[in-house]
């Protein structure tokens, strides 16, 4: 996070705009290089001579703007020419005053929004004050959740230009990749509803905007808007809320229009006011500019469609935060959500920077008694201590240094892991846990029928939390012993150490009998190592007969699923982790893959068997807290494990699945592209893997063990 300076003044305007425009003519020799850096308190559009500056989209991003707010700096010098021209910002209301999740929820962080800029042409500078011209914009509306209204035909009405009051010293340079448009998709379908509806199907559920090409004689208003899934074959949009998410456009003559404060999540749009060709309709997929940087690729298209969903879910939800979800009245940073998707998204995408400045955020909206947000940037005023959500702390720095082998996410996030586990401390009686709001196993689909549907899941919230606490004090040991900092290692390990005696003594008898029932306790009591080693076989078993009862299917929620498979694989029970894998009957991740899902959901049910939306609602189709799967995928299927921090060293072991006679994966690391997988063919099985020449791997073959170390290509045909 480096801090930067930028002269200007915080230019609004005195009437109750929620777009303006400021504007101002200056002259140039035609010589000199020139750069904009710019930042506002909401979004922005810069524009010189009429052609926009950047190809950068709801900047200068969401972050806790009152504690940080990013510069962006651009080289104009091209967009410039010799004699007369003119520079326009446009701005608009975003997340720093616009309407954040409830429909009365304005003004977050501020009253209204303005703009900061500074044009430097050599050594003189064009900054921001009264003397720019203000006056209304072409468009007329703009809100995050409810869409863009534009109107070509209006007056734009002058404005009063004021000053905003604002602490520069929070600003800095622009930390992670930009939100841009990303890929154009064409329309897959032409509908005409059961209800009358003009209907255009993209085929793809997505965070982004459509353009629509207006012929050139149109005069008049078109109105889109936009849904998920069509129930009984019309237009849905019940699961919104109350984020209307439309755009509207009048014109005289016609044009090419989009949105540009805005996005939407959908898969549908539904047009009135004219009837449009196909190839007049595109959509644009609008995220973060990530590199991609892993893949995996299996003979089976069910499957390949699951992994293009787990990835579509994680592009539509990192727009410039780790969203829950694009589409409704929500979008936000929940920690819980992230926490659970991490590893996987950082083997899909280089999301370094990108986790870097939302990790920031999270440090400035943490607590001074150390209570963590539950989402970040928190809007919501909502922080704790609750298990997973407020684990995000030292789970994700721990999780982006495993990954990439980079300390400073430790290091960035050490204080605060300290503060958040000394108030932990103080929610304990007799050495446990036993007191506060948990979320327990959200989502989970394991209470009683009598019961009735509840979001938090039958397993014991204290047990979960007693088990991330326990794990999070680990991390913290580890950290410490990282830092050099052997006092605070040593006192880390011994809480850690008490903790875990505290809870074998409270969840398991002396003969070893687990006190819990449900699939997710006795996945987290075994994944993080709760249960003894004599006592693992045994709960083992109890696991792989309780998910065998369930007939394979995923009953477990946000804090049980992403370890549930590495529960059963690693614990001798591969076979029943495939088939869990591999189950499409409801409730699983197949299942929403013959539901026709193009993207992961919030809930196993958020789509009933019958084709209709869950009625207990909160249903979102575009979720990625389950697309944890993925990770074992990568990890256990195609067999690409990190032994040292970022790859540095790694074991290759692909396992083969019954159904998924091609499995290739990669990973490109920090020290170049990894490579494994398998082919099956008859009764043979061939397993290959590259590996670069500065990580070193051990290749392990199932029932073989080491078969081989070192780098380069491999090949073994079993």
């Amino acid at each position: 996070m480096e801090k930067t300076e930028l002269n200007g003044k915080f230019i609004g305007v005195e009437q109750d705009a929620n777009v303006f425009v400021l504007s101002k003519k200056f002259t140039y020799d035609g010589k000199k290089a020139a750069k904009l850096n710019i930042t506002a308190l909401g979004l922005y559009k810069a524009e010189i001579n009429g052609v926009r500056v950047g190809d950068a989209y709801l900047t200068p991003g969401w972050t806790s703007y009152n504690k940080m707010l990013q510069v962006q700096c651009y080289t104009v010098t091209d967009l410039l020419r010799a004699g007369e021209n003119e520079i326009a910002l446009t701005v608009a209301e975003g997340w720093y005053c616009g309407r954040l999740v409830w429909p009365d929820a304005y003004r977050h962080y501020g009253d209204k929004p303005s703009v900061c800029a500074a044009l430097q042409i050599g050594n003189e500078e064009l900054v921001t004050d009264e003397s720019w011209k203000a006056s209304e914009s072409y468009i007329r509306f703009s809100s995050i959740y409810d869409g863009e209204t534009q109107d070509f035909t209006a007056e734009r009405k002058p404005l009063t230009p004021c000053v905003r009051a604002f602490d520069k010293s929070v600003l800095v340079r622009q930390i992670d990749e930009p939100v841009r448009d990303i890929e154009r998709v064409a329309v897959r379908e032409v509908l005409h509803t059961p209800a009358g509806e003009l209907v255009y199907d993209f085929g793809q559920n997505m965070a982004g905007v459509v353009e629509l090409d207006l012929p050139q004689m149109f005069c008049g208003t078109v109105a889109c808007e936009f849904a998920e899934i069509l129930v009984h074959g019309n237009f849905y949009r019940e699961n919104y809320r109350s984020a209307k998410s439309t755009a509207q456009y009048t014109v005289r003559g016609g044009g090419i229009v989009k949105p540009e404060f805005t996005f939407h999540g959908f898969r549908y749009m539904k047009l009135s006011g004219i009837e449009l060709p196909a190839e007049r309709v595109t959509a644009i997929v609008r995220h973060t500019d990530l590199t991609r940087t892993g893949k995996i690729e299996t003979s089976d298209k069910r499957f390949n469609r699951l992994i293009d969903n787990v990835v579509w879910g994680q592009r539509d939800n990192f727009v410039d935060i780790p969203t829950d979800c694009p589409q409704r009245d929500e979008r936000l940073g929940w920690t819980g959500d992230i926490n659970a998707f991490c590893r996987t998204a950082a083997y899909n995408y280089d999301i370094r920077l990108f986790m870097k400045k939302w990790l920031a955020d999270l440090r400035n909206d943490q607590g001074e008694n150390g209570e963590v947000p539950h989402i970040v940037p928190d809007v919501l005023h909502s922080t704790g201590v609750s298990a997973m959500w407020c684990d995000a702390i030292t789970m994700i720095p721990y999780t982006l240094y495993e990954m990439y082998g980079d300390v400073s996410f430790l290091a960035d996030n050490y204080e605060p892991m300290k503060k958040f586990l000394a108030l932990r401390e103080k929610h304990t009686q007799n050495g446990l846990i036993a007191t506060g709001f948990e979320y327990g196993d959200w989502l989970a689909l394991d209470r009683e029928q009598l019961i009735g549907e509840s979001p938090f899941g039958r397993t014991d919230e204290y047990f979960i939390a007693n088990t991330l606490y326990f794990h999070s004090l680990q991390i913290a040991a580890k950290t410490a012993a990282l830092l050099g900092n052997e006092k605070e290692n040593a006192y880390y390990t011994k809480r850690s150490e008490k903790l875990l005696k505290d809870m074998r003594k409270e969840y398991f008898t002396p003969s070893g009998r687990f006190a819990l029932d449900t699939v997710t306790g006795q996945v987290l009591a075994l994944h993080f190592g709760i249960a003894e080693e004599k006592f693992r076989a045994r709960l083992a078993k109890t696991l792989n007969d309780n998910v065998v009862k369930h007939e394979y299917r995923v009953c477990t929620g946000f804090t049980g699923t992403p370890f549930l498979l590495f529960a059963l694989a690693d614990n001798g029970y591969w076979e029943t982790a495939q088939k869990v894998l591999m189950n499409d009957t409801y409730p699983s991740w197949l299942y929403e893959v013959d539901m026709g899902a193009t993207t992961v959901w919030e809930r196993w049910n958020s789509l009933l068997p019958d084709g209709t939306p869950n009625p207990e609602g909160m249903n979102s189709y575009n979720h990625y807290a389950y697309g944890s799967v993925m990770e074992f995928v990568y990890r256990r299927v195609a067999g690409i494990e990190a032994t040292g921090v970022g790859f540095q060293s790694v074991r290759i072991a692909p396992v083969p699945v019954e159904g998924l006679n091609e499995v290739r994966g990669e990973y490109n690391s920090i020290h170049g592209k990894i490579t494994a997988g398998y082919a099956k063919k008859e009764n043979k099985v061939t397993y290959f893997a590259h590996v670069p020449p500065s990580v070193q791997a051990e290749i392990v073959l199932p029932d073989e063990g080491v078969v081989a170390t070192g780098n380069g290509d491999f090949s073994f045909e079993r």
